[in-house]
């Protein structure tokens, strides 16, 4: 791995891999402190827990979609909230602030389908010195908690339903995207003209627009993986 360089981010190197085990490190023990209090019946401390959650999702989100809105930095087509993991942010403090069963199929199927890429390979330039490293692992951070909030305290169990409405609607905003990116030469939600310049899966998806195919099969078929853990007898029994 390569040593810490402050100034600049790399896929694969000691940072990418402090980032990750961080965020796990994060995310399992805060879960595990709201099992204890849900076990021990501790209601006023977990209201406090999952108010936290929410809150710190909306900062995150208001953090990761305007930190770039200030005169000089804004840009038409990097600046506006539109990317997947904006949008989860959001749907992550609605899943959890009010347990709404689409909010948490949403959130959970994008989790882990689509935004584990922005820890696998994160379109991510500048290192621990600047403010942006902080902003986007905090509010991918803040995602992944959620899930892990929606899975173990709330005991969401996704069934083909959910599978059906977090695909339509993904379909929906893919095609919204797409749209205003072939309207505009954006790359909103990586389904535009162009390619991150760091590695990633798209590199191997083929030429726009076609790759857009392969993009929306590759997501489907994830999204059907994510059912397997769920489709054995007793799987969406609550404990």
């Amino acid at each position: 791995m390569n040593r810490i360089d402050p100034e600049t981010f790399t896929q694969g190197s000691l940072v990418h891999f402090l980032c990750l085990f961080g965020s796990a490190l994060i995310t399992v023990a805060f879960v595990l402190v709201a099992r204890s209090r849900l076990v021990r019946s501790k209601g006023s401390a977990l209201r406090r827990m999952r108010v936290f959650l929410v809150i710190g999702c909306l900062v995150a989100a208001f953090l990761g979609t305007g930190i770039g809105i200030v005169p000089g930095d804004f840009t038409w087509s990097d600046s506006l909230p539109l990317q997947y993991c904006n949008l989860a942010t959001l749907i992550a403090a609605w899943a959890v602030a009010t347990r709404h069963r689409n909010a948490q199929g949403v959130l959970y199927f994008w989790t882990l389908a689509l935004s584990t890429w922005a820890y696998l390979t994160p379109s991510l330039y500048v290192g621990p010195a600047h403010a942006w490293f902080w902003v986007f692992w905090s509010y991918h951070l803040f995602i992944l908690i959620a899930l892990a909030w929606v899975l173990f305290v709330d005991r969401f169990r996704p069934d083909w339903t959910d599978w059906r409405k977090s695909v339509c609607i993904t379909l929906i905003y893919t095609g919204l995207l797409a749209s205003l990116n072939f309207l505009t030469g954006w790359n909103y939600g990586f389904v535009g003209p162009d390619v991150p310049s760091q590695p990633n899966l798209l590199e191997f998806l083929g030429p726009y627009p076609l790759r857009l195919f392969w993009m929306i099969l590759i997501g489907a078929g994830l999204f059907t993986l994510l059912m397997i853990p769920w489709t054995r007898p007793g799987a969406n029994r609550p404990n």
